[in-house]
């Protein structure tokens, strides 16, 4: 029997379409030149062993073109002078597959379920502003074969971006996102540089400046993009073969968007093999490295179903919509309750991960890492609502920085989180989420030198600051918007400083905050990095000091002994005592306060005299009224030739569990305290810089009585399992 052709203008509305046959041959919806085929509303069009034939028009809107077939031994396909533009195509043809043989447009979904999808470089996965179509979920049994063009439309705002090309095998550079350097409407951008032409393929820059960066792994930074006549997709991320870029997108390549005032809608494009199935990064093997990623799909994924080996729940991401050119963002669950924390809380971005998106992650221990995302990652999500922790014992201040117009209205520029409980460590580490300085303001918390887009740390007292640290100001009006969650404790206030005015304005911990300012043009002081900070009290006086960490370990000379302190006000000086029970202590030095109160500050002395055995250490404040404050307990054991990691006290009083190493490896190790019946109560990454030295962990308050199993692995997957009592 030859084959059925159906020449057709019709047009459809809620129906099925049914072509069917049972024969070798194929039907074939034929659209002759000049007719048309209309699909409104949601139908489905069921082609069964069949074809398209388009010479004409197909037009849609919501339909799926179903293209089935399980026992005949021709491939079904897709033909014509014509683009064919289908809302969802869903493939499940068990038997000889589709190809196709005219250009086709997806503009929603693009469904596998049985058989193969033959793209020669004929599909587009399209994208414009209020759509861009994905790839579901590809089971094992299916494969895209062939090239693909991916889109991903960008709106009208001259902004700097994390992207990457979804495909492998790529075109270039410059034949994708730059469309081979031709001009068209709406479709690429320019890609500057200093020394623009066909040999490197980059456009003029009025500005002499490169627009495109990429990232060294070794040297932690961004690098210029000097060559774009080179693969956009580049193989160097383990299976993976996207690469991610950081882009200035000003618009499509009208020479008129190298304005500053300039910037229009464009749609980039990409040309290579659909990324299927699982794609493992290799992630950098040192310690809170970066490493920058790109999805690898043309689809949505979900941060929630990604897996991290020896990388922290942590995503570095960037919002074009913030500020003038954008800024970076941190997303985290280092909690593990399956919400995301978000510096920028008020940022549109989420943890669904859209198509052509890249992202930042940070590797936690010196140990090989990877992050594997797989077609089970895949989401439909497109939502721009930020997530929150749900803990209940969790406080939180976000602070949020705005530019402030001459309208009042006003821009968000940048923002960070301040979260406190009690089990967060007083010391910078993995838990805190240090800050990506942006192209204009860069706001932050800082903490013992370090910049903090989130910094975490025990339960607010009334001995706590909070210092932040602005820098990239401009001569105009900003604006602070203090937000407090979980926050009113009895007698507790807050206060803004302003360094420069030597103004105190009241915060208050139960509803929001706004304070204006200004930065003014000549005046150094109005844009001093540290000129403001938030000091908590009582209300009854002076901050007594806080004690932020505490330290000791054996060194050649003796037992070094460190403590660092902030809030240090009126204090005259701070005297170590020893004990060898942990019990009776006794002065070994006295140490004159500095009396510096802006920032964090650092105290050390050396124990010369040390004893054979167990050396505990505690430090004493003195205030000039003769005010008395303690720090914790440390140990260190000297003479002890055994190889050992013992718990002090055990059992554990005021939740506060002294951890000591002896004789053991230098290196990084994780704590991991379990309940008695396997949940995780506790884990905390742990450098040890001396064979002998001791590790305070303070716990959660509500952490319940009991007997519990700590587990440390150290280096050489070398681990330690002991019981512990908490009293």
């Amino acid at each position: 029997m030859k084959s059925r052709t159906l020449s057709l203008c019709l047009f459809f509305t809620h129906a099925i379409i049914l072509l069917c046959s049972t024969n070798v041959n194929a039907q074939v919806l034929n659209m002759t030149p000049g007719s048309h085929f209309v699909v409104n509303g949601s139908p489905s069009v069921i082609l069964n062993s069949a074809a398209i034939k388009n010479n004409g028009t197909f037009s849609s809107s919501g339909e799926t073109v179903y293209m089935t077939g399980y026992s005949d031994t021709t491939v079904s396909y897709i033909v014509g002078d014509s683009t064919t533009t289908l809302n969802n195509l869903s493939i499940n043809k068990s038997a000889a597959g589709v190809a196709l043989k005219g250009a086709v447009g997806v503009t929603n979904v693009l469904t596998m379920t049985k058989g193969n999808l033959y793209a020669d470089s004929q599909l587009t996965l399209k994208s414009n502003a209020t759509n861009t179509a994905r790839v579901a979920a590809v089971p094992s049994n299916c494969s895209i074969i062939g090239k693909a063009i991916v889109e991903r439309y960008i709106p009208a705002k001259r902004s700097w971006r994390l992207m990457t090309a979804p495909v492998t095998g790529s075109n270039t550079i410059h034949d994708s996102w730059q469309n081979k350097g031709a001009y068209e409407s709406g479709k690429g951008t320019l890609i500057t540089g200093p020394n623009p032409g066909t040999a490197n393929g980059l456009d003029v820059s009025p500005q002499n400046s490169y627009s495109m960066k990429g990232f060294n792994a070794s040297t932690q930074g961004l690098v210029n993009i000097s060559n774009t006549n080179v693969n956009i997709s580049q193989g160097n991320n383990g299976s993976a073969d996207n690469t991610g870029y950081f882009i200035f997108v000003r618009g499509d390549r009208n020479p008129s968007t190298t304005n500053a005032t300039v910037a229009n809608t464009t749609t980039l494009s990409s040309t290579g093999t659909l990324q299927t199935g699982t794609q493992v990064f290799t992630c950098a093997s040192t310690a809170l490295k970066y490493t920058l990623l790109g999805n690898p799909y043309a689809s949505p994924i979900d941060l929630n179903k990604v897996t991290m080996s020896n990388v922290i729940k942590r995503f570095i991401m960037w919002d074009p919509t913030l500020n003038q050119v954008g800024g970076y963002v941190v997303l985290d669950d280092i909690l593990n309750v399956g919400t995301f924390t978000k510096s920028v809380v008020s940022s549109v971005l989420s943890s669904q991960v859209q198509s052509g998106q890249a992202f930042f992650v940070q590797t936690l221990l010196t140990a090989p890492a990877s992050v594997t995302i797989s077609e089970s990652s895949k989401s439909t999500g497109t939502s721009l609502l930020g997530f929150r922790p749900a803990n209940t014992d969790l406080g939180s201040l976000t602070t949020n920085l705005y530019l402030l117009n001459a309208d009042s209205t006003t821009t968000l520029a940048d923002g960070t989180l301040a979260q406190f409980r009690d089990d967060f460590d007083t010391a910078v580490d993995w838990q805190d989420a240090r800050k990506f300085g942006n192209v204009n303001e860069s706001f932050g918390l800082l903490r013992s030198g370090a910049f903090l887009a989130i910094e975490r740390r025990p339960t607010i007292s009334s001995n706590d600051t909070l210092f932040f640290k602005l820098t990239a100001t401009s001569a105009r009006n900003y604006q602070f918007e203090l937000i407090p969650d979980n926050m009113d404790q009895q007698g507790l206030v807050a206060f803004l400083i302003d360094n420069y005015l030597g103004t105190s304005t009241p915060v208050s911990l139960t509803a929001p905050t706004k304070v204006n300012f200004a930065v003014t043009a000549g005046v150094a002081a109005s844009s001093a990095s540290d000129r403001f900070k938030i000091v908590f009290n009582s209300g009854l006086g002076v901050l007594p000091v806080t004690f932020s960490t505490i330290k000791a370990y054996q060194a050649s000379s003796g037992v070094d002994v460190e403590w660092n302190v902030e809030n240090e006000l009126n204090i005259v000086q701070y005297e170590v005592e020893r004990s060898a029970d942990g019990k009776n202590f006794t002065q070994t030095d006295i140490t004159i306060a500095k009396g510096n109160q802006n920032s964090a500050i650092n105290y050390s002395w050396v124990d010369t005299k040390a004893l054979n055995g167990a050396n505990y250490y505690r430090i004493k404040s003195v205030d000039r009224n003769g005010t008395v404050k303690y720090s914790q307990i440390v140990k260190v054991s000297i003479g002890n030739s055994q190889s050992e990691i013992s718990i002090f006290p055990n059992p554990v009083t005021d939740n506060v569990m002294n951890i000591q190493f002896s004789n053991q490896p230098q290196g990084d190790y994780i704590v991991n305290l379990m309940s008695s019946d396997g949940q995780l109560i506790y884990t905390k990454g742990i450098t040890v810089n001396s064979n002998n030295t001791s590790e305070t962990i303070k716990l959660r308050s509500s952490t319940a009585k009991g007997t519990y199993e700590l587990k440390i692995d150290g280096p050489a997957k070398s681990n330690t399992v002991q019981k512990v009592i908490i009293q």
